[in-house]
Parts: structure tokens; sequence; C-alpha cells
């Protein structure tokens, strides 16, 4: 049911409205992002936070960086310093949150009332965010290369 050109003419107007119909749910537009970190942006968006917060973080330097994907997603960095390695687990709501929390920084545009979601795709950390689903998106497949 479009508008015909009358109904524009008039809508130019002001004071002039037309009701628009509502959408049930199942009409509306959906929309699906995925952030693709690279390592280093996760290592700074973990040392930022920690950082931000006043969080101790060992000195040294970040010499790897693994996911674990176990009901959730966490980090392990293992930080050198004169040769002795010490190993620091970020759990996955911090993770998250510092990931959330570079993007801000740098002006990336993310929606306050959407679902927010991290996965591991092909080895990157993936920050998935959908509005307008009744459930946050499901990652059937986890490829690798």
């Amino acid at each position: 049911m479009g508008l015909g050109y009358l109904q524009l003419a008039a809508a130019r107007r002001p004071g002039v409205e037309f009701p628009r119909p509502s959408l049930p749910e199942r009409e509306r537009m959906k929309e699906l992002r995925c952030i693709v970190f690279t390592d280093r942006e996760v290592v700074s968006a973990i040392t930022e936070r920690r950082r931000k917060l006043n969080d101790a973080f060992p000195d040294g330097d970040v010499t790897s960086l693994e996911y674990t994907v176990n009901r959730g997603v966490s980090a392990r960095l293992s930080v050198t310093l004169n040769g002795a390695a010490n190993d620091v687990t970020i759990p996955e709501q911090e993770l998250q949150a510092a990931l959330v929390g570079y993007c801000m920084s740098r002006n990336v545009p993310l929606p306050v009332v959407a679902d927010k979601a991290l996965y591991v795709i092909k080895g990157r950390a993936t920050l998935m965010i959908t509005m307008n689903f009744k459930k946050p998106a499901r990652l059937v497949v986890l490829g690798v290369e």
C-alpha cells in the first residue's frame, strides 16, 4: 500500500501526518553485524581496559594469545619478561567489554539496544551484534582454514 501523489504532496505540509501501519515482529527489518578483530587489537583492547580500570596486568611483552571456546569464549595471554612467562586468563565478559570499549574509543558506531555476543571465527575474536532478533544470532559452523 503506497502513498499516492496527493498524499505525498499533502505529507510535505506541516501538520499533515498519515498513520504508519505497524509491522508484525516477523516482518521488521533485522540487522546483523560482525566485527572481526586482529590479535593486536584484542591485546590493545584488554590492556587499555585494564589500565582504565586500574586492574593489574603483568609487565612484559605479550608473546601469545589463545582462545578457549567452552560455554563462552575466554582468552589466554602469555606475557614474557626477562625470559619468564606469565599467563593471564581473560573471561568472556571482560573480553567482550574490552572489545566494546575498544570500538567506542575509536568511534566505531555500536547500537546500545542490541544483543552482543562473542565468537571465534577462523581463529579471530568476532563481536556479533544483532538487532530486532528475539534471540542473538547463533553461529552454526566454526570454520578453520
